[in-house]
């Protein structure tokens, strides 16, 4: 039997109230040749009972079944047994048209890309309808690319589910998820390291993903978990160490991305975690400063002062207890 040209990750979760849709979705491609591999990450619903349901009618489902681990544990177990040449991840609670993978995959093998990405659908259950999101705005449409080209792309959105990707270049490149309890962010350091890593991306306009946006039990409408999307950025700066050709550019690039993405976090989690959630951010930025990373060109105006005033605060709050001291002296500031 030959592999299946696309192998397509799903972590569940919880997630028994979406998966008739989103498993009815994938089992009528019409691309054929998919394996899809179920990842129950210990459900407490009826998620591993109607996963198992559909198994038993179709045998191109693979099913693993283990403790809640999280998120990036689910996506790094469904890839590592992929037997797929291209990786497809759609999470429980969003549905695919029925020929996004057929199209995807032809441009992919037709051209030997390495990523082929799309837009996608905004979907409300609430109003029952779909809202086109053109994530590749400004990006080039049907042609090959690449960061090294175009920086614009290290600056959209994760949406890690509207693209599928050859596997033999995530393994290559060695691009994981980061394996931190739960399901928050683990999408921002996944697609960092493709994106720096991938010599030939392909964008096209059209959308066949629907990515649901009124889902209350999403992981990223928790106020917990404060500091994960810290471990992400720890994750990217780590790869960029082990890269050493992209770690002097994507290093300074990837400052005003935590400053994106902190900026946003700060603003989502409890008020009385914001405090030490900004120390978080001030001491990252100072050591960014001592690493030569925090660049004044990479930032516009608006952005540098949240940076200057970060480190402002923070100095001036803790240096009367001596922590600023003890921090430079690690440092050797």
């Amino acid at each position: 039997m030959r592999n299946p040209y696309v192998s397509v990750v799903m972590p569940i979760y919880n997630a028994s109230k979406f998966l008739h849709q989103s498993l009815g979705g994938v089992i009528n491609q019409t691309l054929e040749n998919i394996e899809i591999i179920c990842v129950n990450d210990g459900s407490k619903d009826d998620s591993l009972k109607i996963i198992q349901e559909y198994a038993s009618e179709d045998n191109r489902i693979k099913i693993i079944n283990k403790a809640n681990n999280g998120y990036g544990h689910s996506m790094n177990k469904g890839i590592a047994i992929a037997s797929g040449e291209y990786i497809a991840i759609l999470e429980p609670d969003d549905f695919v048209d029925e020929n996004m993978y057929k199209f995807l995959y032809s441009k992919a093998k037709a051209l030997d890309l390495d990523v082929v990405k799309s837009n996608y659908f905004e979907y409300s259950q609430i109003n029952g309808g779909d809202t086109f999101f053109e994530v590749l705005e400004g990006l080039p449409y049907n042609t090959i690319v690449s960061a090294e080209e175009n920086e614009k792309i290290l600056h959209m959105r994760p949406c890690i589910w509207s693209a599928i990707y050859k596997k033999s270049f995530l393994n290559k490149n060695n691009i994981y998820f980061t394996e931190t309890p739960g399901a928050s962010y683990q999408d921002t350091a996944f697609a960092f390291k493709v994106w720096v890593s991938a010599k030939k991306v392909y964008f096209v306009k059209n959308a066949f993903l629907h990515y649901r946006i009124d889902n209350e039990n999403s992981s990223v409408k928790s106020t917990g978990k404060i500091f994960s999307i810290c471990d992400e950025f720890q994750s990217i700066q780590a790869y960029l160490n082990q890269n050493k050709q992209y770690r002097e550019k994507y290093s300074k690039i990837l400052q005003v991305l935590k400053l994106d993405s902190y900026t946003w976090n700060l603003e989502r989690i409890s008020p009385e975690f914001r405090g030490i959630f900004k120390d978080q951010m001030a001491l990252e930025f100072i050591k960014a400063d001592y690493d030569g990373f925090l660049i004044r060109d990479y930032f516009d105006d608006e952005r540098w002062k949240r940076v200057e005033k970060y480190i402002s605060d923070y100095e001036q709050n803790k240096y009367s207890n001596g922590f600023l001291k003890k921090f430079k002296r690690v440092f050797k500031l």
